[in-house]
């Protein structure tokens, strides 16, 4: 009897990590190439990109070298309602342990989310070659 409620339960456990597994790998890729290398462009303008040495920002060690950072406004109430609201119809409200959204976990009860195209790391690698040959990165900051 014992052994069939072990068995019982590393199938269970393998089924629910299969799934998990599934629904992770199903998640389309994040960011354009476009964005990610506006997103490389501002934080080399802000000295957000991370001192090796000292794994602080860059703007946080030389200050002086990058433009002050302006904090957001706060927000109202109401827009924080609305926010709240809005991701609640979009199903952007995470549920559950494993932290999965609930238009991951349900995609035909909310609306379709657009995303951009996934790259490569080799399309990556070919942007920051093309970028460190055009002189636009700064030494230190490729890989």
């Amino acid at each position: 009897m014992t052994s069939i409620r072990h068995s019982a339960s590393i199938l269970i456990l393998s089924l629910t990590a299969a799934a998990a597994g599934h629904a992770l790998a199903a998640e389309p890729a994040g960011l354009t190439r476009a964005q990610v290398m506006a997103e490389l462009s501002e934080a080399q303008r802000s000295g957000a990109i991370i001192d090796t040495r000292s794994s602080l920002p860059r703007n946080v060690l030389q200050p002086q070298q990058y433009p002050a950072q302006q904090s957001a406004a706060p927000k109202t109430r109401a827009q924080v309602l609305a926010e709240l609201e809005q991701a609640r119809a979009n199903g952007e409200l995470a549920e559950g342990e494993a932290g999965l959204r609930q238009n991951q976990l349900r995609p035909d009860l909310y609306p379709a989310q657009t995303q951009g195209q996934g790259l490569t790391s080799e399309q990556v690698y070919a942007d920051m070659q093309r970028a460190r040959d055009a002189g636009q990165l700064q030494y230190g900051e490729s890989y």
